[in-house]
């Protein structure tokens, strides 16, 4: 497992994708920056991260659920007999 890791890290994707992971920690950081900041607000902003990422997660399992019935629809049934009236 951690050979797998180590291949998809070192090749190029890999890194782009961790430097853009440390880019939008950076911006986080950056954003997140307050002097007057107390205990109180880091307790509101973490409980306001939880409930957006609490709404995402419902959104996203609705999206996935509505995907697999439109796929579901889609699929017909195939026969390998002939039809009625075919001979």
């Amino acid at each position: 497992m951690f050979q797998l890791f180590d291949l998809i890290m070192t090749s190029p994707l890999g890194a782009f994708f961790a430097a853009a992971a440390q880019d939008l920690i950076y911006a986080a950081m950056l954003i997140s920056d307050c002097d007057e900041c107390g205990f109180n607000d880091l307790g509101k902003l973490l409980f306001g991260g939880l409930a957006l990422a609490i709404v995402v997660g419902i959104t996203i399992s609705v999206l996935v659920w509505k995907r697999k019935e439109k796929q579901s629809q889609r699929t017909e049934f195939i026969s390998i007999r002939l039809g009625p009236g075919k001979d």
